[in-house]
């Protein structure tokens, strides 16, 4: 396993933290990104036995662990993992709400009633979920972060990816009301929003494509940095806006793009869309 350098002078010592899909990709790294910085990780994913293994990684990191397995866009689930993390870690001081899915890629005139209401489950009520539920504790203490995933596809749309898209664009507006409503609790919220990322979500969807590791140099290639992102990119950018450093920052949507967003080039035609 390669070095994980540290982020100087950045602390979540402390603190509380819990993830949803935080057994793997972006979720998996900032699990493991907080816990390096002092946090207790409590962990929700709906992969069996994924979130405990993730706990596991906290744990060996010498930080406490809590693993849930459950759905992030069922309410139970989530005011329940919500509680029994209080119970057990302590009250939640930075939630994350990473899970998220695709659906069926395609145009909005090929999206079925069910893709999207399952993208919208998932990516928005999943994530309203993580919101309610960390105010809930963290307004009483007038103290707290939260950070919801979108994506640079919630910030320009991208061809043929309609239901996502869409999910990730009501994200932004989702973080802007809830910064108000949550302002004066100095409890804030935040999204990240991240362009092409080697997850195992992205790496499933090449791996149908006959040309899938051509697709990637392309991407890589047309993105100004000469490459895509890490996992490792997206957890910094969430470690930070989530830190006692950037209290003054909340309602905004950061991109962690590797510079596509200045240019004109974007992604149309995914591949992955074409008949």
């Amino acid at each position: 396993m390669s070095a994980r350098p540290p982020f100087p002078g950045l602390s979540h010592a402390g603190t509380t933290a819990l993830i949803t899909g935080g057994a793997s990709g972006i979720g998996l790294e900032t699990a493991l990104t907080l816990a390096e910085l002092g946090a207790d990780v409590a962990i929700l994913d709906r992969t069996p036995g994924a979130a405990a293994a993730a706990a596991a990684r906290v744990e060996a990191l010498g930080r406490r662990a809590l693993a849930f397995e459950g759905d992030a866009g069922d309410e139970a689930t989530v005011v329940e993992a919500f509680a029994a993390t209080g119970r057990t870690l302590g009250p939640v001081g930075v939630a994350v709400a990473c899970a998220g899915v695709l659906g069926d890629c395609g145009p909005v005139f090929e999206t079925s009633v069910a893709d999207f209401e399952h993208v919208m489950g998932v990516n928005v009520r999943g994530s309203f979920l993580v919101v309610r539920e960390a105010a809930r504790q963290m307004r009483p203490r007038k103290a707290g972060a939260i950070v919801l995933l979108s994506s640079l596809d919630g910030l320009q749309a991208e061809h043929g990816m309609f239901s996502y898209c869409t999910s990730k664009g009501a994200l932004l507006n989702l973080a802007r009301a809830a910064a108000l409503d949550l302002a004066r609790d100095r409890v804030t919220v935040n999204c990240v929003c991240p362009s092409v990322t080697v997850t195992p979500l992205l790496e499933g969807r090449l791996a149908t494509l006959p040309n899938g590791e051509e697709v990637l140099r392309s991407y890589a290639e047309r993105h100004p940095l000469g490459r895509v992102l890490a996992p490792r990119d997206i957890a910094a950018a969430i470690a930070f806006v989530s830190s006692p450093l950037a209290t003054g920052i909340t309602g905004a949507a950061i991109p962690v793009d590797a510079g596509i967003g200045a240019t004109w080039d974007d992604f149309r035609d995914p591949p992955w869309i074409h008949r």
